[in-house]
């Protein structure tokens, strides 16, 4: 068993759950040549944020901007290109979610799901020319995502730190990430 089986979000037991979302998030040839996503910020749920903590792991930011890594640094599970994500099973709910992700958009503030084109499987592997596959998984977590992620997410998208080679490349808005209820959590 992984030391950081604890880690994920069970919400990603939900995401497993959803057709194809697996399929699309799993199975990748190309990171080893391309590593965007080893050197963007992973940020973490509030339930991830906690564990990280009590499992030691060093964070960077607080609140909803709380992370394990600094812009521009490698995720600490990163094991370079020859060995990959070394806690691949437990990693955080947005690892698990990309190349799929929730973006501030900079026109009108509204949160949008987007598939970014940063990711060479977008760009030209795997992925390629499956937005519309994209759109209907992202609609399926959408539909299926807690209302304390949603803020979650919203809060790190507004607090997110600015990695332009993910906007060097084409950003495809699949739909608007629907608000979460007006009702606080009790």
């Amino acid at each position: 068993m992984a030391r950081y089986t604890t880690l994920p979000d069970p919400f990603v037991k939900e995401l497993e759950r959803i057709p194809g979302f697996v399929e699309f998030t799993t199975g990748y040839t190309l990171c080893a040549e391309c590593e965007r996503c080893e050197r963007s910020v992973v940020y973490l749920t509030p339930h991830e944020q906690a564990v990280a903590r009590a499992e030691g792991i060093r964070l960077y930011g607080q609140g909803s901007a709380t992370r394990m890594n600094r812009q521009g640094c490698r995720c600490p599970f990163y094991g370079g290109a020859s060995r990959g994500c070394e806690h691949y099973l437990s990693r955080p709910l947005i690892c698990h979610l990309f190349p799929i992700d929730i973006v501030e958009h900079e026109d009108d503030g509204a949160h949008w799901w987007v598939l970014f084109g940063a990711c060479e499987e977008v760009a030209r592997g795997k992925l390629r020319g499956r937005i519309e596959d994209a759109r209907r998984i992202a609609t399926a977590i959408d539909r299926r995502m807690p209302d304390d992620l949603r803020r979650a997410f919203m809060a790190d998208a507004g607090g997110a730190v600015f990695e332009p080679v993910f906007y060097e490349h084409q950003v495809h808005y699949l739909l608007p990430l629907t608000a979460p209820s007006s009702r606080h959590p009790e």
